[in-house]
């Protein structure tokens, strides 16, 4: 009867044995995580769904052989002889510690994941267990991040330049502290609805029809505004230099030319013009029954940000031709192709 106990015990221990095994065997085979285990020699032992998915190999084709055919170099041909040195010596470089390394799949192409390895023994073998993650998203999320800074970075230091060299010249050109105070005013605030527009396309560029209606919006009577002309996407340096372009000229117009009357209208056109170097964007502001016109004795700062600024930033020319019957500002830029790096962004056909 002993005998029989001792049987029935031994068979109840190599049933817990084997449930709990099995238990182990669900969760590898569950686990998101890829795990790869290797013996001492490098060999794989183990290579679970998860890493099948990762690496692109099946497991019945990657138990057995070295782990090194998941590396790429250098790790491939040094992965034998660290194996080697932790042997004699070990030292350890990545056991229990963790760190980013590349993996190789199956079709050759290369990807950054995360390492973490563990060291355990059975029946006095050494075995490795090493848990891996693709962390390409986590890699690229963390570019994006610092591109998106840098980036915010350049933008902070152009429009406190911009700021800058607007306060500066509205000081210069003002005829008094009320005068300088009101016009400062009134160019942030057409700096700020350009960015405005910039934010609201995530800084991509902007449509120019949207910053025409935006500058004719904030200065009221749209009535008295001929506008026309087809699609085209602004560069975000081009969209702030022509709110502002648009802002002067307006302003000019409500105090001197066509909009300082009851009858006075502006007409503004743009199209796409074939030159001789590509496209070409030509854009014309022109007043028109408004009061006699004539050329100004100076300079002042919104021709300055016309003829000098604008000009600069969209890359081309620009003209100012104060006709008696009207102030007339034609503008001409090449346009970039599609997918070039440009001050335009050509948009549809």
């Amino acid at each position: 009867m002993a005998g029989a106990r001792k049987t029935t015990e031994g068979g109840r221990g190599a049933s817990k044995s084997a449930a709990s095994d099995a238990r182990y065997r669900a969760i590898v085979d569950t686990a998101v995580d890829a795990i790869v285990v290797i013996d001492e020699s490098g060999r794989i032992a183990a290579f679970n769904p998860a890493a099948e998915r990762l690496f692109g190999y099946a497991a019945a084709e990657m138990v057995g052989q070295n782990v090194n055919r998941l590396m790429p170099e250098p790790y491939h041909g040094e992965h034998d002889a660290y194996l080697e040195r932790y042997r004699q010596t070990g030292e350890r470089r990545i056991i229990g510690i963790g760190r980013e390394v590349n993996g190789r799949r199956s079709d050759g192409s290369t990807f950054p994941l995360e390492l973490s390895i563990a060291e355990w023994r059975e029946n006095g073998k050494r075995f490795f267990t090493g848990v891996m993650r693709d962390v390409t998203a986590r890699k690229r999320a963390d570019e994006l991040q610092r591109l998106m800074i840098n980036e915010l970075n350049h933008r902070v230091k152009n429009t406190l330049a911009t700021v800058q060299s607007v306060a500066g010249q509205t000081l210069r050109n003002a005829e008094g502290l009320e005068d300088a105070r009101e016009n400062l005013t009134i160019r942030l605030l057409a700096l700020a609805r350009g960015h405005d527009i910039l934010t609201r396309e995530s800084w991509d560029g902007a449509e120019l029809v949207d910053i025409v209606d935006a500058v004719v919006s904030a200065h009221g009577e749209p009535g008295r505004f001929v506008l026309d002309g087809p699609a085209v996407r602004l560069a975000p340096k081009a969209t702030l230099a022509l709110s502002m372009a648009l802002h002067e000229l307006m302003t000019n117009a409500a105090k001197y030319g066509a909009l300082s009357n009851e009858v006075g209208r502006v007409l503004l056109t743009w199209r796409r013009i074939k030159g001789e170097t590509g496209e070409v964007l030509h854009l014309k502001w022109e007043e028109t029954d408004g009061p006699v016109v004539s050329p100004p004795s100076r300079q002042g700062f919104g021709s300055r940000l016309i003829t000098g600024g604008l000009a600069r930033e969209l890359g081309g020319a620009v003209t100012l031709d104060y006709l008696a019957s009207g102030l007339v500002c034609e503008i001409n830029a090449q346009l970039g192709r599609t997918g070039e790096s440009n001050r335009f962004i050509r948009g549809a056909a």
